[in-house]
């Protein structure tokens, strides 16, 4: 009886930790949302969309994603002549575009950027 409530309690010790920590990693992560619309304005560090319910300006760096017809050809390219990639090099005013984006409180950080319809431009 004794071993068994000594099993017990150790099993206590170990789960109790484990969940407390699950619970914390679950809230330090920032949720995802979405914005589509047309970009009005683009350089290599953001991007800004205009779409049915505002205008947003979306912070990029070199973890945001981009997405598009022939992207990872164009990337693999740059990177092979040794060249980074910024958001000009995929996509321009004019273009309706789909951002996943994390809100981080005073900026809007783009975590992806899908090319839905390029600009006739």
């Amino acid at each position: 009886m004794k071993r068994l409530l000594g099993m017990l309690a150790v099993a206590c010790l170990v789960a109790v930790p484990a969940l407390a920590q699950e619970k914390k990693g679950a809230a330090d992560k920032a949720k995802t949302m979405t914005a589509a619309g047309e970009v009005t304005a683009v350089t290599a560090s953001s991007i800004t969309v205009k779409g049915k319910d505002g205008e947003w300006t979306f912070d990029v760096d070199k973890d945001t994603q981009f997405t598009g017809k022939g992207f990872s050809t164009k990337s693999a390219k740059m990177k092979s002549e040794g060249k980074a990639t910024t958001a000009p090099d995929f996509v321009k005013s004019g273009d309706r575009v789909t951002v996943k984006y994390h809100d981080m409180g005073a900026s809007k950080h783009a975590a992806s950027v899908a090319l839905n319809v390029a600009s006739p431009k």
